[in-house]
C-alpha cells in the first residue's frame, strides 16, 4: 500500500524546471531556436556580452510567469546591459511559433532574431 501511495505521489509531482541558456552577443542569439513543450516549466537564463534586448511580446504575453519575473519584462522585452544575466521562470504556452528579436537599432536586421517553438 505504501509503495502504491509513493508511486501515485511521484506520478502526480510536477516535472522539475528545465534550464535554457541563451547568450546574446555579436548580433545573434545562441541558440536562436528554443524548443519547448506546452505546460512544461522552464527557467530561461539570458546572458549578454553587450547591450541587447530579448523581445518576444506574444510569447511573454501567453506564458505563465511568477509576478516577480513578469516584472522583468517591459513591453514584451527584457533589456540586458553588457555582462549581465537575467533568469525568467515560466510555463510554456500553447503550441506555436513565437518570434524573438533584439529591438536595438539594426540588431534584428543584422540577424539578431530567433524563435520559440512550442510543441
Amino acid at each position: 500500500m505504501k509503495t502504491l501511495l509513493a508511486l501515485t505521489l511521484l506520478a502526480a509531482a510536477p516535472a522539475p524546471e528545465q534550464r535554457i541558456d541563451v547568450a546574446l552577443s555579436n548580433f545573434r542569439f545562441t541558440p536562436s531556436t528554443i524548443a519547448l513543450v506546452h505546460g512544461q516549466s522552464y527557467v530561461l537564463h539570458l546572458t549578454s556580452s553587450g547591450g541587447h534586448s530579448f523581445a518576444a511580446k506574444e510569447f511573454f504575453a501567453a506564458a505563465a510567469m511568477p509576478a516577480a519575473d513578469r516584472a522583468k519584462v517591459k513591453d514584451g522585452k527584457v533589456e540586458l546591459d553588457s555582462d549581465t544575466a537575467v533568469d525568467l521562470h515560466f510555463t510554456a504556452p500553447k503550441a506555436g511559433h513565437y518570434a524573438i528579436k533584439c529591438t536595438h537599432l539594426l540588431h534584428a536586421s543584422f540577424g539578431m532574431t530567433g524563435t520559440f517553438v512550442v510543441s
